[in-house]
Formats: structure tokens, C-alpha cells, sequence
């Protein structure tokens, strides 16, 4: 009796139907990894650029900095009167030493996957590193916004509204100018921001819509940029003078160093920063606060 030909298929090999055919074709189906991975969706950093200054290694000879300020109004003129001594005043001087810490993060990616990826794996996590270090920079941002925006009353609104009324922006905009200070840029989380684009004074202003939606520049308001960060808790809102407002001493820029350890047989990456942000003055920062 002639053999029935076997028919080739990509079943599974499980199948209990003797009559299904061969399965062995599924073999020859090779599975397909996309070319292409797929990044992790991340934060827009866009705190450092607003930096009163930026202090690089060149201007930090030792382990840490002094910064001088000028005291205001520490200077008196005065009246005289003809042929009288000419009173004597100097200005008066503060400052504060900004010492960079160290922050750091080290990669190990072994020979075998080097070899077996389809990814230059290294690579990938060097630039997450370098992302993460940035990420670490904006939330020492935020801390020290925080640290500022609580030395002086006036700099603070307290807010036991549920969403952020005008009253609060300006009330808090004339904590800045009432220290002489120019209100240039709003930075608000994510609950504040839905707050924002409910409030017709904002729209009403923007819409043209916004020219560059993957910017976290949203519009202005009365005269200041005003920026979504998500370092930012969700329900707070800082008003600045970035001419005045934070400064950041930076030792070491991020810096990557790569190594082989032999007796690991395993390919190694340091990631690097030496850093420090502080409040320049505490008047050119206030915090809005909803509930």
C-alpha cells in the first residue's frame, strides 16, 4: 500500500492529530526581533539653562567656591550742608561656599551579551546614565527652588484652593517685585498646568496654539515664560527671576570612563558628576501651593 505523502506545517508539536502532518516545518520560521528599540519615554529636562550662572571646573581651583554678594541699599547718601565733612559709607558684603558632591552610577555589561545582542547594550546604558545624572541635576534644582522660596514669607502663597486662582500668580509675582526682582519664568507641575490651560486669561492668549509641542514651554502669562517640568510636584508652582533666582557650581561635567576587567570577563562604564546648586536670592523665588 502506497504512503500517504506527508504534508509540511508549522503546527505545534503538541498536536495529537497524527493526520495534521509534519510540524518540523516551524523550523525553518525563524522568529523576527525588531530592529529597533523601543526607548523608555523621558522627562524634558530644561531647568539648567535657567541658571542665574553656571560655574565650570576652570573657575573652581580646590574642592569648593566662594560666592560674594552685594548686599542692597547697604550704601546711605546724605544731605550736607556747605563746608561740612562729607559723611563716610561703603557698601556691605554676603556670600555663601558652594562645595560640588560627587554623584555617579558604574554600568557592567559581560563579553556574552556584547556578543549575543542584537543592541550595542553598552552604549545604550552609557546614554541612560548620562540622562539619569541630568535627571539628578533638575531634582537638586527643585530642592534648592524649594529651600529659597521658604527663607522670606513674602516670597511664599499659601493656596487652600483646589486649582490655582490669578490671585496667586500675581500675589505671588508682587512677592518678587517687592524685593526688586522681575518675574521671568513660571514653572509649574502637571496638576497646575491643567489649572493653566483652564483659565481664560491663558488661553485666551495662546490660541494660536503652541508653535513647538515638544518643548515643555506652554505660553506666557503676564510677561513670564511659563514651563512644565515633571521634577516638579504636580500641585506646586515656583515664579523666578532667573537672573537672580539659583547657580550651579559644576566640578566635573558628566563624564564617562569605560574599562575591561579581564578576570570578569565583563565590560565596565563610570558615569560621573560633581555638583552643587544653590538659591543665589531667596527673594527672586516664590512657591504657589495648591490642594
Amino acid at each position: 500500500m502506497p504512503t500517504s505523502p506527508t504534508l509540511l506545517t508549522t503546527d505545534s508539536k503538541s498536536s495529537t492529530d497524527s493526520t495534521a502532518g509534519s510540524s518540523t516545518g516551524s523550523y525553518l520560521i525563524p522568529r523576527t526581533l525588531y530592529g529597533t528599540l523601543i526607548r523608555a519615554v523621558r522627562k524634558k529636562l530644561v531647568l539648567r539653562a535657567l541658571a542665574a550662572k553656571v560655574i565650570g571646573p576652570a573657575s573652581i581651583p580646590g574642592s569648593s567656591i566662594d560666592i560674594a554678594l552685594q548686599t542692597r541699599d547697604s550704601m546711605t547718601v546724605h544731605r550736607v550742608a556747605e563746608g561740612a565733612v562729607i559723611p563716610l559709607d561703603a557698601e556691605s558684603y554676603s556670600g555663601f561656599n558652594l562645595k560640588p558632591q560627587k554623584y555617579g552610577v558604574r554600568i557592567m555589561i559581560s563579553k556574552e551579551m556584547e556578543e549575543d545582542s542584537l543592541f550595542d547594550v553598552m552604549a545604550l546604558n552609557v546614554e541612560t546614565a548620562g540622562y539619569e545624572l541630568a535627571d539628578n541635576e533638575e531634582a537638586l534644582i527643585i530642592a534648592t527652588l524649594d529651600t529659597g522660596s521658604g527663607q522670606g514669607d513674602s516670597t511664599r502663597v499659601a493656596n487652600s484652593n483646589a486649582t490655582l486662582p490669578v490671585s496667586d500668580i500675581t500675589a505671588a509675582m508682587m512677592g518678587l517685585e517687592e524685593e526688586n526682582f522681575t518675574p521671568t519664568h513660571m514653572i509649574i507641575g502637571t496638576e497646575v498646568a491643567n489649572d493653566l490651560r483652564n483659565l481664560d486669561l491663558f488661553t485666551e492668549a495662546h490660541k494660536a496654539g503652541i508653535n513647538d509641542p515638544s518643548k515643555r514651554l506652554i505660553g506666557t502669562i503676564f510677561g513670564m515664560k511659563v514651563i512644565v517640568s515633571n521634577n516638579v510636584s504636580a500641585k506646586y508652582a515656583y515664579i523666578i527671576d532667573a537672573d537672580h533666582a539659583f547657580i550651579i557650581a559644576e566640578k566635573r561635567p558628566v563624564t564617562i570612563e569605560r574599562y575591561f576587567d579581564a578576570a570578569r570577563d565583563s565590560s565596565f562604564a563610570v558615569a560621573t558628576q560633581r555638583i552643587a546648586v544653590r538659591y543665589l536670592r531667596s527673594g527672586a523665588i516664590a512657591r504657589i501651593v495648591t490642594t
